[in-house]
């Protein structure tokens, strides 16, 4: 993966205007050209019904995307559970470019690159049932980006992983956004979150935005977060508590670095 030299100032991928849809009263929201933002909200706060309309599964008419960069459904990826069409791997990766009439050569070539993105090369020749979750959940993605879309938006892969995968897939995401993919991503818990570096976060309540901004911003407003039914990761929460009493002075996400804080 290559890293993409993008100007992202005033550029919009889509934006979301004046959406009266379940628990969505005039909402709105803009999603930067290149950026990463994950939407959070405990069941029923209308996150993942947010997504259906960003992909246009749910056609409101209030979604407006920008023309240079979206050019056909295409330049949209969306991930929304793993469920698959072909027995094996290599078929499903392939589909898609298939699809848009690539010669053979192309479409080894670009299989083969994304299966070595992802670590699953071994994989191609497994069939789909034979896979863990995390496997179908990288082969899912893998078959969605092989051809290359401008926008990735994912409805909650986090409940398919442990917390050690989730780690290790938001790092294949942030690798990703830096080659020029703009990534939205549906979250119910907050374990994703702590695992990204560049993201905006949003938190969602009824369809109204309670909480927004970088990841120490969101996470350090545990009162609200609790009021809307989301649990702080527990080291956020112990660094939060050690905070309170004076014994840290500031969030720390790693066990290593809160007794280094604790030490001193």
């Amino acid at each position: 993966m290559e890293d993409a030299n993008i100007d992202v100032i005033n550029k919009t991928v889509l934006s979301v205007n004046n959406l009266m849809l379940g628990p969505f009263k005039n909402f709105n929201i803009e999603i930067p050209l290149n950026s990463f933002t994950i939407i959070t909200g405990s069941n029923k706060s209308g996150k993942s019904l947010l997504l259906k309309v960003m992909a246009l599964v749910v056609n409101t008419k209030k979604v407006t995307y920008n023309k240079e960069i979206i050019t056909n459904d295409k330049d949209i990826a969306y991930f929304y559970d793993i469920s698959f069409k072909f027995n094996t791997v290599l078929e499903t990766i392939r589909y898609s470019l298939e699809c848009l009439g690539l010669d053979e050569v192309k479409i080894t070539k670009l299989v083969r690159d994304v299966s070595k993105d992802f670590k699953i090369t071994k994989l191609l020749k497994c069939k789909i049932d034979d896979l863990s979750n995390y496997e179908k959940v990288k082969v899912q993605l893998a078959s969605l980006i092989v051809s290359s879309p401008k926008l990735l938006l994912l409805d909650d892969p986090g409940l398919y992983l442990s917390s050690l995968e989730k780690e290790d897939f938001m790092g294949i995401l942030e690798q990703l956004r830096t080659t020029g993919i703009t990534i939205v991503l549906s979250s119910s818990s907050l374990d994703e979150v702590i695992y990204t570096i560049n993201s905006t976060v949003y938190v969602l309540d009824n369809g109204s935005i309670v909480s927004s901004g970088d990841m120490l911003e969101v996470l350090s407003n545990d009162s609200l977060l609790n009021k809307v039914g989301l649990e702080l990761p527990f080291m956020v929460d112990l660094s939060v508590k050690l905070e309170y009493y004076n014994l840290v002075n500031k969030i720390t996400l790693s066990p290593l670095g809160l007794v280094e804080s604790l030490w001193k």
